[in-house]
């Protein structure tokens, strides 16, 4: 529900501008305030649940998560729907914060690949059929469904929650809530959707907005060095595996939003696909990934992450930069169908090596009791690299077709700088420590055997 929710009100926007009435560039804020509240609150989240327990704040997600669906539901205007998605987006945070966690803590190290390669399954899935899901609810029941629709869904997950999920907390004493660092994490998040929105407008306020954003960087780090009980660990980035495998994650989905974003208009401006029929190819990427997910997660168990994220990584870039026309035509108006369902597979096979082993990475390199805040800071890195995607390629698009009024050429650009970012994941993916990840593997056992 949480990641499907991340794309499933684009589709609604023409018809929320209609609704409403105000310009896109109020309406878009349904889309962005969402996004923008999710990845400022997980990490305090992620905290929170390793001090109260995954499963009391897994829950109270849930809970506050269907409310703010329902308010959604009902909203009388755009102010309010905005400010209902805020509510929504809390209690999408929470649940986004502990996925990969209670996985993590529930599974013996040689099932744990496998069952996190489940989870982003899942998450991809959502990700990536929310337009088409989106577009059905709308066409059959109105805009208001696509928030209906969770409550069955919600209560059904807060009952499953209640009686399969074990309760877990840590044993360490609570400090004080570090609301320094919370603020100070807020407001980077906010200028670094800043800097992405319009990248390639480096005027004086664009580099003043980045100087700020530096120090911003700079002012936080110190002040979790000096916290009693710092909101993110300082200590993980000492943790090659860990944050190498968050760089690597982060320049994946920044470039898949270029397909994930561009390729429904190219189906529907150049090929002529009706959305019905764009929304069915677009499906190709998560049928693709619910295959492929689960089996790399299994292998990373037996052969370790890096060469699988580092081939799924790969892959991503032989697939973008052939799209974009660097080997051979690339993907143009006479594309055939079946070309074009080769290249979406290629991308859900892409993101499917890459993403559960990379996960499982993450996650078995850090101990037992930072487990909550690795989990938020692996989501916190899947949320930045969306906006940062989506800012990314529509920028370079909207500056190619000013250039060169080209719908294929402005595509191309995007999809070429895509695969630069996914050349950077797969160098990334390069630096996982194999000792990290068997010295995890010693304190997972420990933890399951006690």
């Amino acid at each position: 529900m949480a990641t499907l929710d991340s794309s499933i009100v684009n589709v609604a926007l023409p018809t929320l501008n209609k609704e409403f009435g105000p310009n896109l560039s109020h309406v878009k804020w349904v889309v962005m305030v969402y996004l923008l509240v999710i990845t400022c609150v997980l990490l305090p989240c992620g905290r929170l649940s390793d001090e109260k327990g995954r499963k009391l704040v897994f829950q109270i997600g849930f809970f506050i998560f269907v409310l703010g669906s329902v308010l959604c539901g009902i909203a009388p205007e755009l102010s309010w729907l905005i400010l209902f998605r805020v509510v929504q987006g809390v209690g999408a945070a929470m649940l986004m914060a502990n996925g990969p966690s209670l996985i993590t803590s529930a599974f013996p190290v040689r099932e744990r690949g496998a069952a996190l390669g489940i989870l982003a399954m899942v998450v991809s899935t959502g990700l990536v059929t929310g337009p088409s899901i989106g577009g059905f609810l709308i066409s059959k029941m109105g805009w208001r469904s696509i928030f209906w629709v969770n409550l069955p869904v919600g209560v059904l997950g807060v009952s499953l929650v209640h009686y399969f999920v074990n309760d877990e907390k840590s044993n360490k004493k609570a400090g004080p809530f570090d609301w320094a660092g919370a603020f100070l994490q807020t407001a980077i998040v906010v200028l670094f959707m800043l800097l992405f929105d319009s990248p390639l407008q480096l005027s004086f306020s664009g580099w003043m907005v980045f100087i700020a954003w530096i120090g911003l960087v700079y002012g936080f780090l110190k002040v979790e060095s000096r916290a009693k009980a710092p909101l993110f660990d300082l200590s993980l980035l000492k943790n090659q595996t860990f944050w190498t495998a968050n760089l690597a994650g982060f320049l994946t989905f920044v470039a898949f939003q270029s397909v994930a974003v561009l390729m429904p208009f190219f189906l529907e401006e150049v090929c002529h696909f009706s959305p019905h029929k764009a929304g069915f190819f677009m499906t190709v990427i998560p049928l693709t990934i619910f295959v492929i997910a689960p089996m790399s997660g299994r292998a990373s168990d037996r052969l370790g992450s890096q060469g699988l994220s580092f081939t799924g990584a790969f892959l991503a870039g032989i697939g973008f930069f052939s799209m974009a026309g660097l080997f051979g035509k690339g993907l143009y108006a006479q594309t055939s169908e079946t070309s074009i369902v080769f290249g979406l597979c290629v991308m859900g096979l892409a993101l499917g090596l890459f993403q559960s082993p990379n996960n499982n990475a993450i996650m078995g390199s850090v101990p037992i009791d930072k487990l909550g805040v690795a989990s938020a800071m692996l989501a916190t890195t899947r949320n930045l690299g969306l906006m940062a995607g989506t800012g990314l390629a529509t920028s370079l698009f909207s500056w190619r077709m000013t250039e060169t009024h080209s719908f294929v050429d402005s595509f191309h650009l995007s999809l070429f700088v895509a695969g630069v970012a996914a050349v950077g994941a797969m160098l990334a993916s390069l630096g996982k420590r194999r000792s990290g990840r068997r010295l995890s593997r010693q304190k997972v056992s420990r933890h399951v055997e006690g």
